[in-house]
């Protein structure tokens, strides 16, 4: 990619002769200048997701000059948000953040223009992509990034992705019609939903404060090199940052033969690419914040059982009862990572971290004692029952996890 090739197009307006001191640390850069910040003013784009991610994006984008910002989002400021989505304040708890965050923006940089949508992006909104030059991809979830991922390709829009879970994070650049061979996007990185759908957030896991003003940072440095053309953007690369070690590293992406025929063949149906930009090298490792697990190995019809009904907390607080009086017998699964099972757990159970979903690897059990299993809130916890009812295994889940029995107990406390 080089500075010919800004995907915001030409220039647009010389910046204002009374603007000129705010853009002077930027134009004064080895190959900005008048002409980059003239880009910027011309560029619009589209953050999704106004979080912990979002927050740092619309304000660094904002400050730097875009011209227009839109922004989607339908949730209300929450309380447990402030930790790190550092546009809100107490004050705006229960207002809606793409109205907040809009305030905020307009505020720091009334020559920005703001576009809000104060709704769930799905394929019934997705047309809201239209007009735009880049896509921010701030989301939480593996739906709307396979959406956004989708909706771009479709439009030969680039994306800035990132991504925040515990003390990790991830960014990379995905454009479905990058030039010179380049293309890429999401689904090379994570081709299916994680098994069972496993798709907890921080607030099952918890997330660094500061690493989303970090991660969201970067992902503002790559939106405006996209949008300038100065220098080398992070596509066909994921950059991982693990905050707790204080360390960075880069992998290789690149798109899988049989993805770059599909891509060339929706391709050609749209008639916005030529279909021999999308042949690339094969796929290299890639590293990504939450992996899925290898397939379960065959077992025999005869051996595998199906997942059973879950457990709730009131059937598991009895359960445990009559285990201590010694007439039930069962194993109580614990999914979760080491620290989130020292901080709180079950009494009398067992832990096999990340089971059925970055590991195989488990504790002996015994084949004919039943199994519950429970992770902070269920999808882990099911990804792991797949794997064992595979196994042959009598399993099932405990229903709402770690945060449903932590629920029950303190409606019981309140009683």
């Amino acid at each position: 990619m080089s500075a010919a090739r800004a995907v915001a197009g030409p220039e647009g307006s010389a910046t204002a002769p009374e603007d000129d001191v705010r853009w002077s640390r930027s134009v004064r850069l080895p190959g900005f200048g008048l002409d980059a910040q003239g880009r910027l003013r011309a560029a619009r784009v589209l953050v999704v997701g106004a979080g912990g991610l979002g927050a740092p994006v619309v304000q660094y984008l904002a400050a730097s000059g875009v011209g227009t910002l839109g922004m989607v989002d339908d949730d209300v400021v929450d309380r447990s948000n402030l930790q790190r989505q550092v546009l809100f304040s107490p004050n705006d708890v229960g207002r809606p953040k793409a109205h907040v965050a809009a305030e905020r923006v307009r505020a720091a940089a009334p020559e920005v223009e703001v576009v809000v949508h104060p709704v769930r992006l799905t394929a019934e909104t997705a047309s809201l992509l239209d007009g735009y030059d880049l896509v921010v991809d701030g989301s939480d979830s593996f739906d709307t990034c396979y959406l956004v991922a989708d909706e771009a390709a479709a439009r030969g829009l680039p994306v800035v992705w990132g991504s925040v879970s515990r003390f990790d994070g991830q960014v990379s650049v995905f454009w479905d019609a990058a030039p010179d061979g380049r293309s890429v996007d999401y689904r090379d990185l994570h081709p299916a939903p994680p098994a069972s759908g496993w798709d907890e957030s921080c607030a099952d896991v918890g997330v660094l404060g500061p690493l989303c003003g970090t991660v969201g940072g970067v992902m503002a440095s790559e939106a405006v090199k996209l949008l300038t053309g100065v220098g080398e953007p992070l596509l066909g690369r994921v950059v991982t940052l693990d905050a707790l070690g204080g360390s960075w590293r880069e992998s290789r992406l690149r798109r899988a033969p049989h993805r770059a025929a599909e891509r060339e063949r929706a391709a050609a149906s749209r008639q916005w690419a030529d279909p021999e930009e999308s042949r690339v090298e094969p796929s290299a490792s890639a590293g990504p914040v939450v992996t899925t697990a290898s397939p379960a190995a065959p077992v025999a019809a005869s051996e595998a059982r199906a997942v059973g009904p879950d457990v709730s907390a009131d059937d598991l607080a009895e359960l445990l009862t009559a285990r201590e009086e010694g007439v039930a017998e069962f194993t109580l699964l614990d999914v979760r990572e080491p620290d989130e099972h020292d901080f709180a757990h079950l009494p009398g159970d067992v832990t096999a971290p990340g089971l059925g979903v970055r590991t195989r690897q488990r504790p002996e059990l015994d084949p004919a004692v039943p199994v519950i299993v429970y992770c902070a809130r269920g999808p882990r916890a099911r990804a792991a029952a797949d794997l064992l009812a595979g196994e042959g295994f009598d399993v099932a889940v405990l229903d709402g996890g770690m945060l449903g029995w932590q629920l029950r107990a303190d409606a019981a406390a309140r009683r």
